[in-house]
């Protein structure tokens, strides 16, 4: 028997069988991306014939993944109407979930929504309510149709092992136990669930949604906590201990603060915007403490209890936004230094990785223009970029422009590459 083994370094070449697999697998990603398409669309962007197109469509719609619609005002022609994948599949219940909210939406396997956005505030104090918590919003979901077979996609805050589907530690949450979500809400629910970062879900989003055209890319966000997740060569680079894309705990520091991870002086402890609310809340103190005590040497008369008031109180990150806006100093100083800190980290990582597109997301965003440019500014002082290449091929960093709902709708894809890997592999 004739063996595919090249003999060079272990690689393996492509037979027959794998290489109709492969096809195969690029027209499912099509179909879901385009929602529907003719055998010569099929053909022109794949570069194949059309009886090679009808040879694998015709294996698709035999497999149950395919159907055909053909439009009833057609009446000549050879024109065999569109091509879209099977409808006759679980619908997905893509929910994000942290310990202050939960988002949800329900998609069909096209993955188009079919039911209401719910964005749910919650304060479960232990891991089983957050659990009911869930449940609660599934059933919101599933009102629609209920009698539908579906599946859960679930993004979660903080660190995750995806290979068992469990929350590893959440931050904000007020417990430290690791939570085995996709066993209890299996067994609970006895449905299928997958569980990912919402970095994932987001880099998801933008791959599927975002029109980059298979450039690679990061997705960094940044919110009470800093995480990231990285495309490269249109996959998902998730890292074998599922760590990858913690750039919030990168060291950028000396003697800096502790952060939750232990560590001190990481990135999310200068940048986050719970650190820009502790570092304006600090500062506004220090300053009131100091003008306080200039006063009231010359008056001999301390003020102490205002004092110890406002010494023990954080600004609320929409404050913080308000005040910055308003071009108050502390404000503007607080943010300008974590941006620049944001670019720095930022810097390193592009001349390691050498990915040129970097898209925010998050509520530190709120800042606007101004500290974009900033971290823009330390960004883009890479020695090793051509500056008279081509606009594209230079280091971009924007904001993400997905709205909320498409971004928690990127978890349904977490199924469709499911689904292509095992195509391929088949």
């Amino acid at each position: 028997m004739m063996t595919n083994t090249l003999g060079f370094n272990g690689h393996k070449g492509l037979n027959n069988q794998q290489v109709r697999q492969y096809n195969c697998r690029i027209i499912m990603a099509l179909l879901y991306k385009n929602k529907g398409m003719t055998k010569s669309q099929l053909a022109q962007a794949t570069q194949l014939s059309i009886p090679a197109i009808t040879k694998i469509i015709d294996a698709l719609i035999e497999q149950g993944r395919v159907e055909n619609t053909v439009s009833p005002h057609v009446s000549k022609g050879n024109f065999k109407g569109l091509y879209n994948v099977s409808r006759h599949r679980p619908d997905t219940i893509c929910l994000n979930v942290s310990p202050t909210r939960i988002q949800a939406i329900m998609v069909d396997n096209e993955i188009t929504p079919c039911s209401t956005f719910i964005n749910q505030a919650i304060a479960p104090a232990t891991p089983e309510a957050l659990i009911d918590d869930i449940v609660a919003v599934i059933v919101a979901c599933r009102q629609v149709n209920r009698t539908t077979p579906y599946r859960l996609s679930i993004a979660v805050h903080g660190q995750v092992d995806t290979h068992v589907g469990s929350s590893m530690r959440m931050p904000q949450a007020p417990w430290t136990q690791a939570i085995e979500l996709k066993y209890i809400l299996e067994q609970r629910l006895h449905v299928d669930v997958l569980v990912d970062n919402d970095c994932v879900m987001m880099a998801l989003a933008e791959k599927w949604l975002g029109g980059h055209s298979g450039q690679d890319f990061c997705v960094l966000n940044i919110d009470y906590g800093i995480g990231s997740s990285f495309l490269i060569n249109n996959n998902i680079y998730r890292g074998k201990m599922f760590g990858s894309g913690q750039i919030g705990h990168t060291k950028v520091a000396n003697n800096g603060i502790i952060c939750g991870c232990g560590r001190e002086g990481c990135l999310e402890t200068e940048a986050s915007s719970k650190a820009l609310c502790e570092c304006y809340s600090q500062h506004s103190s220090l300053h009131r403490h100091n003008k306080t005590t200039r006063k009231d040497e010359s008056a001999h008369f301390p003020q102490t209890r205002e004092i110890e008031i406002e010494k023990g109180q954080t600004l609320a990150f929409d404050d913080f936004v308000l005040r910055y806006q308003q071009h108050d100093p502390i404000a503007l100083d607080v943010a300008h230094r974590a941006a620049t800190v944001l670019g720095q980290a930022l810097y390193n990582f592009l001349i390691t990785l050498n990915i040129n597109k970097i898209i925010l997301y998050g509520n530190t965003c709120a800042l606007g223009q101004p500290w974009l440019n900033t971290i823009t500014d330390q960004t883009l002082t890479n020695p090793f970029e051509d500056k008279n290449a081509r606009r594209q091929d230079q280091t971009l960093v924007s904001f993400g422009q997905l709205s909320q709902i498409e971004r928690v709708m990127g978890m349904s894809y977490l199924w469709v590459e499911q689904e292509l890997d095992s195509l391929f592999l088949a």
